[in-house]
């Protein structure tokens, strides 16, 4: 039953919300059907009526007027980034340029997302960023695998998934605008109720999101390869260790104590290049990742 919920809000977005609103109008309906034959039961029962009714009500509200998310990440055509764009055309058979946007951030990561813009009518746009750290430390075999797996995160619907969780979350945390906690007693029976619910969808999204990470993987390998695959995922977890010892953990010393702002992070990278790709280290590195234990609050699998 869980993870029927689970999958009726990765198909549906903040749109899966809608039964619950029209439960709890059924609820009024019935509510006031009973008034004039029950009408002591009904007056002792309209704290609850109303409060899920206006809870409901808030939450449509919620729903309607969402924010839309602007991205501030950088956006390279392929006059940007030819090499990233080649690559994406020759791994996606279903390539459509009017269709796709490549982002580039600041994060030791890359992503893929799908948004469906009213209803779907229209088709989708798929947004993939890649982190420029990753371009830069990584080699030309290493990147062509990790664009290969996001192609396969999109070729097997994971993206409109996680989209559409991220709808609904901010959908559910939208209601306390109108009804705010502190204030309202609708807001505190929103609240209680909502926050057991995205707990237990956290933790099942996690699991999924597991799930999804192998099936890309194994997407990948199928488009350059399992040993090309293989060898990514090595390098991103070395690469990511490295990076932790030689860059980002002495600059967070460094800003705690400085009185001069240190160098900037991306300096850094290029500087110690040389050190961060270091055979040994990076060897250790991967060894170290192997054999750690895999912490179950992440939504990637273990590396072994």
């Amino acid at each position: 039953m869980k993870r029927l919920v689970l999958k009726t809000i990765l198909r549906l977005g903040r749109y899966a919300v809608l039964p619950a609103v029209v439960l709890a109008c059924v609820i009024l309906a019935v509510w006031l059907m009973a008034m004039d034959r029950y009408t002591i039961t009904t007056l002792v029962t309209a704290p609850v009526v109303f409060s899920i009714f206006l809870g409901a009500l808030a939450l449509a509200i919620g729903l309607l007027l969402l924010p839309s998310r602007k991205h501030r990440d950088f956006e390279a055509d392929e006059a940007n980034a030819p090499g990233l764009w080649a690559m994406w055309k020759e791994l996606d058979h279903s390539f459509a340029r009017s269709r796709r946007t490549l982002l580039i951030d600041t994060e030791f990561n890359a992503s893929i997302g799908e948004v469906r813009r009213y209803a779907g009518l229209f088709g989708q746009r798929v947004t993939m960023t890649v982190g420029l750290p990753m371009l830069i430390v990584l080699d030309e075999r290493a990147v062509r695998a990790v664009v290969a797996h996001e192609v396969a995160h999109a070729r097997l619907r994971h993206t409109s998934g996680s989209i559409n969780l991220a709808d609904f979350i901010a959908a559910s945390e939208n209601v306390f605008l109108y009804a705010n906690p502190e204030w309202t007693i609708t807001g505190r029976i929103v609240r209680a109720l909502l926050h057991s619910m995205l707990e237990w969808l956290e933790k099942e999204y996690r699991a999924l999101s597991r799930e999804n990470e192998l099936g890309a993987d194994l997407g990948a390998a199928e488009q350059v390869g399992r040993a090309e695959t293989a060898r990514a995922l090595v390098l991103v977890e070395a690469c990511r260790t490295r990076l932790a010892d030689l860059v980002f953990a002495p600059l967070e010393k460094e800003m705690l104590g400085a009185i001069h702002a240190p160098s900037p992070p991306f300096e850094r990278i290029v500087k110690q290049l040389v050190d961060i790709r270091a055979p040994e280290p990076m060897a250790a590195a991967a060894v170290a990742g192997l054999s750690r234990e895999h912490d179950p609050d992440l939504d990637a699998p273990a590396l072994r």
